[in-house]
């Protein structure tokens, strides 16, 4: 399937994978027998950053996790807030609870931010991006970001960063929880919870739901999600596993500025106290992993990801009804992915492994708008092999190369490579770290399809990227220093282009930037119950003709503290500082600067009550967001929330 095309590319690093991966009799007997990792049972373990199990410690990559521990004490309902403390990434709300919100990872697009639930690619197909509004944390047991490019392992989007949503897996016995929230802006949430093992099957259940009447009029947002996780082994070399998540979510979109950019030219003064928008969301995945051998082992995922929003526009629709010739912004947008991945991983010798996979990838998209019309309707199909080669070499050097090919049904064979490596420095508690990596988006539905302004010619969007990065311990692992420098250069940009002979906008692969940066990390846990966690990213962003690009802030910096002065009581404090960064004026639609600003927000929680009855634990829960009451906006047009709190009672049974 795969075109001549690609040998030039594909065979030096699948060159390296096999030279690095099948070793002679007499290269390992000169190595000796060495352990792949040390004991994982005491250190932090991720899986997104070279697609198995390995320790923090020793990963090549850029990596940031973020435990159930810490969104239980920051009391995060939401992924996006969560998001917010992880360094090299900048959330940007347009608005509201429930409004659109977008992650720029390093500087590029968010259609560059690859964004996974248990493995299960979520980005739309439709714009190649994931709007994270609705994506609450329900069933969420950590979230992994690597950041750096990462399409060798996962193909289309992994461009500047990979965000995977890793759920809850039930365990011990059947337990249950309830809590009740009620806070500013008419807001009230109701979650319930349970998990555990009921024979072979390993079960966890959450579902909640969320009112809030927003700040302005016509702003009400409502959320229900639901999520079910199972996991049964079936023997000791066999696991199966089930997932699944649904989302419904309905906003009201109030009139203010920027909603004026959304509007036909006709009323581009006009702001509009009418729309709304409803989505409907469902992500099945099923699993099972086989070890047959103790040097082979295998996965096969299968996933559904439905996806529906309807956003309804009345003043548009009824100036339609009046001139059929106006251009009504109503639609009906729905999404489908349908994807398969076998991975295996094989294990030569005790400190290498090797990788490979298969995945078959089909997403199609339908547009339709009130009045029966069929606005767009497109197939896409990827068929990608990836491959991969991990070493670890004297317990001190671990080498990693991989590849992959994509074949699209759109744009044809995409092949991107990744190297990186690691040296660790026993005597110091020191890590050093380098990377080189490509990566590169596919043009989406929209892109080659959407009436008037799609192009069926186009080509992927491309970076490559260059890290180097030290990660320091100190003080018996007390104090942990993170230090990385990055580069990328972006290429064949995909932007709408007007093409005078037909007066439309078209899109075109046109664009390029550049993007350079430096991310600090400084962990400092000394004891009695305090633990202090800040990061500060410098980022510098241009696009054409050295134009800073949009929304891209040069500084940012986040301190995050945790006190447990007592078992019963825990007090946490978030501060987030966003420096100045250009945008778009809502009204002159001129680049402009949109001005830093300062969130606050504090958490505590207090176990009243422990063991009386049925009843295991009692805790009242207490939260104040924007303490400062800073008036801002993330993007420009879009006032974000002002001074709100969150009270809340919770029951473990």
């Amino acid at each position: 399937m795969f075109t001549g095309r690609i040998h030039a590319r594909i065979l030096p690093p699948l060159f390296l994978l096999c030279t690095l991966g099948m070793p002679t009799g007499e290269s390992a007997r000169a190595q000796g027998p060495s352990p792949r990792e040390p004991d994982l049972a005491v250190e932090e373990v991720v899986v997104t950053a070279a697609r198995i199990p390995e320790a923090l410690s020793r990963t090549t990559a850029d990596v940031t996790v973020i435990t159930r521990q810490e969104l239980e004490r920051r009391q995060v309902k939401s992924v996006a807030e969560a998001l917010r403390a992880v360094p090299a990434l900048s959330v940007v709300q347009s608005g509201t609870t429930g409004t659109v919100t977008s992650v720029f990872a390093r500087g590029g697009n968010a259609s560059h931010t690859l964004v996974l639930i248990d493995g299960v690619r979520v980005n739309s197909p439709a714009n190649g991006i994931f709007d994270f509004a609705n994506l609450t944390t329900e069933g969420v047991e950590r979230i992994e970001v690597v950041r750096g490019a990462s399409s060798a392992l996962y193909g289309s989007d992994g461009l500047t960063a990979v965000i995977n949503i890793i759920t809850r897996k039930g365990e011990g016995a059947p337990r249950g929880a309830v809590r009740l929230d009620a806070g500013s802006y008419q807001t009230f949430r109701e979650q319930a919870q349970s998990s555990g093992k009921v024979g072979p099957i390993r079960y966890s259940l959450d579902v909640a739901r969320t009112d809030t009447s927003g700040k302005f009029a016509h702003d009400e947002y409502n959320n229900f999600t639901g999520a079910v996780r199972l996991d049964a082994e079936v023997d000791p070399t066999l696991s199966l596993d089930f997932t699944t998540r649904y989302t419904h979510a309905f906003k009201n979109l109030p009139a203010v500025p920027g909603g004026a950019a959304f509007l036909p030219p006709d009323f581009s003064l006009v702001l509009d106290p009418t729309q709304s928008s409803r989505e409907d969301q469902t992500i099945i995945g099923l699993g099972g992993t086989h070890t047959p051998t103790s040097w082979w082992d295998h996965r096969l995922q299968l996933s559904l990801v439905r996806d529906t929003v309807d956003f309804r526009d009345p003043l548009t629709d009824d100036a339609q009804r009046r001139d059929p010739t106006f251009l009504t912004s109503s639609s009906n947008t729905e999404t489908i992915r349908l994807a398969a991945d076998w991975q295996h991983n094989f294990h030569p010798v005790s400190w290498d492994t090797v990788t490979a996979g298969l995945q078959v990838d089909q997403a199609k998209g339908d547009q339709g708008n009130p009045f029966g019309a069929t606005l767009l309707h497109k197939t896409l199909t990827n068929y990608a092999f990836y491959g991969q080669n991990q070493m670890a070499l004297w317990d001190r050097l671990i080498l990693v190369a991989g590849v992959r090919a994509d074949e699209n049904s759109a744009f044809g064979t995409h092949v991107t490579p990744k190297f990186s490596a690691a040296f660790l420095v026993p005597e110091t508690t020191s890590k050093l770290r380098a990377s080189y990596g490509e990566g590169f988006r596919a043009p989406s539905i929209n892109d080659l399809a959407f009436p008037l302004s799609g192009n069926p010619d186009l080509k992927p969007e491309q970076n490559r990227s260059l890290e180097f990065g030290l990660d320091q311990s100190l003080w018996r692992d007390r104090i942990q220093l993170g230090v990385t420098w990055y580069q990328s250069r972006f290429r064949d940009l995909i932007q709408a282009q007007f093409n005078p002979s037909t007066f439309r906008f078209v899109a075109q692969n046109v664009a390029h930037a550049r993007t350079q940066g430096v991310e600090v990390t400084l962990g400092v846990r000394p004891g009695f119950g305090l633990d202090l966690l800040a990061s500060y990213t410098y980022l510098d962003a241009e696009g054409e003709n050295g134009q800073p690009l949009l929304r891209r802030p040069a500084n940012t910096w986040n301190l995050t503290a945790n006190y447990r002065p007592w078992d019963r009581v825990n007090l946490n404090s978030t501060l987030l500082y966003v420096g100045k960064r250009a945008d778009i004026d809502p009204v002159t639609f001129q680049t402009t600067t949109n001005f830093k600003y300062v969130t606050w927000n504090v958490a505590a929680s207090v176990l009243v009550l422990e063991e009386v009855g049925v009843l295991r634990r009692l805790t009242v829960f207490g939260k104040l967001d924007n303490i400062l009451g800073d008036r801002y906006q993330e993007a420009l047009g879009f006032p974000a929330l002002g001074r709100r709190y969150l009270i809340g009672l919770s029951g473990e049974f």
